[in-house]
């Protein structure tokens, strides 16, 4: 932070009441870097002071940061509440965002001149969105019920009899010389009123609209659209039964922390057999350390069953946690977390854990899945991760981590204050630390992962002859080298992709308590 501000976050911290409420660490654009919630304001951010130098992520919100403020609630409900709106709004970039891709799914139709329906998780094209969908099992049915109903698939073929999905009475019929494009909008807008109405309204609009086509003698009109207020009726019915009634209780989530500390299974149990859902990896050995901050992280995107099943401690209240997760989700049943020690749940752990062990058993050790991943022609078993922190052109730095088979190599970390650039040019930045580190050949490791994309790759390959070099690129999460020039994204739910960007984490993390300490220098 600069030497003319007011305050530090210290002394902004010692305003902060001793109420329940949610903390905003902001940087210097007022943007939120890390959001958090707290039974007790003062004392949970007073705790961030004592932990600074001792915990990377601590470190990392702190040099990120300008400011810190907060929002008082008047329970701590209603802070866990109001955490999960703001995160999700946001997405603080020091906050647990899982990796596993967009959870959410969109019903789309274009703003093309023949209107496509499509189902998506993103919101990149011009049109009518419907969502986000956290259900997608409802959703996908709700999707596929409506191209069946109303013929809305739109065929990339030219048959002039039309293609089999044609026939079948599911492609529009654009297939044909003769699509007629007004009928098709005319369902498509049938579709888009049972969206946007929602099921009871469409039902009524639809029984409303019969009667009028009867009165007018158009009875072709009026049984197709009964036919419609059939299936819908039906399809409701079943997807309200089946999803809101009883789906929640059939199967129970089962989250283990592993006896190493290195990592976190999430299984789903349903009578009696164990799937996996996800798996998170924390190489330094962190896991239980995290495991609450996952946990609420992955219900804030996912629904949660009636049960869930975890063998490590909430500091949170399962209560709070509890009515959290069913206020959240607006669900009309009680969300219930337990810890067991013996019982059926209990074995339920025993057998996650033992599920664990055999994956982690089966898993490739990290060079071989590495070489794999990179497409490297060698088992790496050093790799150096690089960085460089600044606050916009100011108090530039660098670092250097070095790991060994997965383990940090401590003596081979690096800091470096940069010396020939005075500009904000992270280019320039990253060539001369990288150039620094391996003034000597010897020191080259078996590969290198830049903090970046193609700019940063380019501007520093030529320096590392007889290494292999890989960018990093945060916002996508895709990797680009020589061997893979067009980019490759991340499979976050793949051990190598997760140690991957783990290792690149810690090098950033590295990096700015680096910076934070460099800046407290030169005030």
């Amino acid at each position: 932070m600069n030497k003319e501000k007011k305050s530090t976050l210290a002394e902004q911290i010692k305003q902060f009441p001793g109420h329940p409420g949610v903390y905003l660490f902001k940087n210097e654009l007022n943007q939120p870097v890390y959001i958090g919630k707290a039974k007790n304001l003062k004392k949970r951010c007073s705790s961030y002071l004592q932990r600074q130098g001792m915990d990377v992520k601590v470190d990392a919100i702190f040099a990120s940061s300008s400011t810190v403020e907060y929002l008082q609630t008047d329970n701590e409900l209603e802070a866990l509440l109001l955490e999960a709106h703001l995160v999700m709004t946001h997405q603080p970039r020091c906050n647990v965002l899982l990796k596993h891709g967009q959870p959410f799914l969109y019903l789309f139709i274009s703003s093309s001149k023949v209107p496509e329906f499509s189902i998506v998780r993103s919101q990149k094209r011009k049109g009518t969105y419907f969502g986000p969908f956290l259900e997608k099992t409802s959703a996908r049915k709700v999707y596929d019920f409506l191209i069946k109903t109303f013929r809305l698939k739109l065929c990339k073929k030219k048959i002039e009899n039309g293609c089999l999905y044609y026939h079948m009475g599911v492609c529009a019929g654009s297939c044909r010389v003769d699509f007629d494009v007004e009928a098709y909008c005319a369902r498509l807008e049938l579709a888009k009123s049972s969206l946007r109405q929602g099921h009871k309204k469409f039902l009524e609009s639809l029984l409303h609209s019969i009667e009028e086509h009867n009165a007018r003698y158009e009875y072709e009109k009026s049984r197709e659209l009964y036919g419609y207020y059939n299936a819908f009726s039906s399809v409701f019915e079943a997807l309200k039964c089946s999803i809101a009634d009883h789906e929640h209780v059939a199967y129970k989530d089962v989250w283990v922390v592993t006896p190493d500390n290195k990592a976190i299974f999430v299984f789903r149990e349903r009578a009696g057999v164990l799937t996996k859902r996800q798996s998170f990896h924390f190489p330094f050995g962190d896991a239980c350390d995290n495991a609450e901050d996952y946990l609420m992280s992955f219900y804030r995107s996912y629904a949660p069953p009636a049960t869930i099943v975890l063998n490590f401690d909430l500091v949170t209240s399962h209560d709070v946690v509890q009515k959290f997760m069913t206020q959240w989700h607006h669900k009309d049943y009680n969300v219930t977390i337990v810890h067991p020690s013996q019982g059926h749940d209990a074995s339920l752990i025993r057998l996650g854990l033992i599920h664990a062990e055999q994956e982690l058993s089966h898993q490739q050790s990290l060079p071989k899945a590495l070489k794999r991943l990179l497409k490297l022609p060698h088992e790496p078993h050093t790799v150096d991760c690089f960085d460089v922190s600044h606050t916009q052109g100011r108090h530039m730095v660098g670092a250097c981590i070095r790991f060994v088979d997965g383990t940090p190599d401590k003596k081979n970390f690096r800091h470096f204050i940069i010396k020939t650039v005075d500009h904000n040019d992270d280019y320039a930045c990253l060539r001369e630390i990288v150039a620094r580190r391996y003034k000597n050949s010897s020191d080259l490791p078996d590969v290198v992962v830049i903090d970046g994309g193609k700019g940063q790759l380019s501007s520093v390959i030529d320096l590392m002859q007889g290494a292999e070099v890989v960018a990093l690129a945060k916002r996508e999460e895709t990797i680009f080298s020589p061997r893979i020039p067009r980019g490759k994204k991340l499979n976050q739910h793949n051990f190598a992709d997760q140690m991957l960007v783990a290792l690149r984490d810690y090098a950033h993390h590295f990096a700015i308590s680096f910076h934070r300490l460099h800046e407290r220098r030169l005030r």
